[in-house]
């Protein structure tokens, strides 16, 4: 393990194949429809952009080729930041209505947009875990039969996800929007739906009361323990999410046919087996995926001192003992020092400054080795976001977001791959 932080060899193994282009998947974060509300601009060379509809075509011109949307299961936006009285930061940014207003967009662009399906009430990801919550659906939480989330067994899990995997598959579909491929989930390592680390669940009581730490510690020396104890189970969940999205193309006459799944994981708390450990279980105990997602924060702190090493490693991995090819869900590096609570994202890569320059040749040069070693494409994550301070595409100041080196260069950047 020491010794394999500071060896990436290339061995000539033959990169998985896909049949789709490379997926630039440059797009409106989502966090930009409240920003537009609040009255932000983006400046991109003489360009301003003042509706999303804008800074999307925007990306357009610079390559982008999808959209996105991550939805939790809080239906409406609510006047409070909050969630059961606490302050919560994503209580209004995940609903499913803005992820069909994004839908919308979509639609009226006419660019394929990829819906992440997290099945969490507001938020998860790889430290935070929530159950899904269905009041607001009657007609899915009656399946529930007056039983609480945490009581549910399996069987009785897969009925309700499958009948959510319905609805919100049809209500995406009839937007008009185009969608090439779902991801479930959101760097989904240690659980979903519910069946979580740290989660009361009756289907595995043991999830409720491991502490914390293990997430960094059962992923190095005991991923066996989480493919008996966690990833069968999980595996389950999202087949019976995908069933039900499939059955809305099938309600509604859209043919289905290269329709593609995905669910992705966090790699600073991993390493490159068990991420492909990850994926064959789940397609071990019926979830048959077709790229494998991953996220990447190059700033990161991580279980690898390199993580150019850990990237290639892991994308490799997954290519050669799962034969899928791998989309990077989340990616970012900053150009600047990092504040707030991502205060601890300042780790230097080597070769990198923390600049515009070295953000701007950073994501080129990822682009450019994964292209030629299995990787489907890239999303650079939230990049109008003002509260992502560096690792942002824009300078804002007052409202007013001024592109960085890397977006000015965008499409360049992704011809020169």
């Amino acid at each position: 393990m020491v010794w394999s932080q500071f060896v990436y060899i290339e061995k000539g193994d033959t990169p998985v194949q896909t049949d789709e282009p490379f997926r630039a998947a440059l797009s409106l974060s989502p966090f930009s429809l409240p920003q537009f509300e609040q009255g932000y601009t983006f400046r991109i060379g003489n360009k301003t952009a003042s509706t999303p509809q804008e800074l999307q075509k925007a990306y357009m011109d610079l390559g982008a080729t999808e959209m996105y949307c991550r939805i939790a299961t809080k239906r409406h936006v609510t006047a409070e930041d909050t969630t059961d009285g606490q302050p919560d930061s994503n209580a209004n940014v995940h609903t499913f209505d803005q992820g069909i207003e994004l839908c919308k967009i979509a639609a009226e662009l006419e660019i394929p947009i990829n819906p992440e399906i997290m099945c969490a009430y507001t938020y998860m990801d790889m430290e935070t875990q929530q159950a899904p919550r269905f009041e607001e659906y009657p007609e899915i939480y009656a399946l529930q039969n007056g039983k609480d989330w945490s009581e549910l067994e399996l069987d009785e899990i897969c009925t309700v996800l499958e009948a959510y995997g319905a609805f919100v598959g049809e209500a995406i579909l009839e937007t008009g929007c185009t969608v090439g491929n779902w991801n479930l989930g959101n760097e989904a390592n240690f659980g979903f739906a519910g069946i979580s680390l740290g989660l009361k669940t009756a289907v595995n009581p043991k999830l409720e009361k491991l502490p914390s730490f293990m997430r960094y510690i059962l992923p190095t020396f005991a991923v066996g323990w989480l493919e008996k104890n966690l990833w069968q189970y999980d595996a389950k969940a999202y087949a019976a999410v995908k069933s039900g999205i499939l059955s809305a193309y099938d309600k509604l006459g859209i043919d289905a046919s290269g329709v593609k799944f995905s669910t992705h994981i966090a790699t600073v708390v991993a390493t490159p087996n068990s991420c492909a450990a990850f994926f064959n279980c789940m397609k071990k105990n019926g979830y048959v995926m077709d790229t494998a997602g991953i996220s990447y924060y190059p700033s990161a702190p991580s279980l690898y001192l390199n993580k150019e090493i850990l990237f290639k490693k892991t994308v490799t991995a997954i290519n050669k003992k799962c034969g899928l090819p791998v989309f990077i869900g989340e990616f970012s590096y900053p150009s600047g020092e990092m504040e707030g609570p991502f205060a601890g994202w300042n780790k230097e890569m080597r070769g990198y400054e923390m600049d515009q320059e070295g953000q701007a040749m950073l994501y080129a040069d990822v682009i450019n080795w994964g292209k030629t070693h299995g990787l489907a494409g890239i999303r650079y994550w939230a990049p109008d976001f003002e509260g992502w301070y560096a690792m942002s595409m824009f300078s804002f100041d007052n409202k007013v977001g001024t592109a960085k080196a890397i977006l000015q260069q965008h499409s360049a950047l992704l011809l020169n791959a």
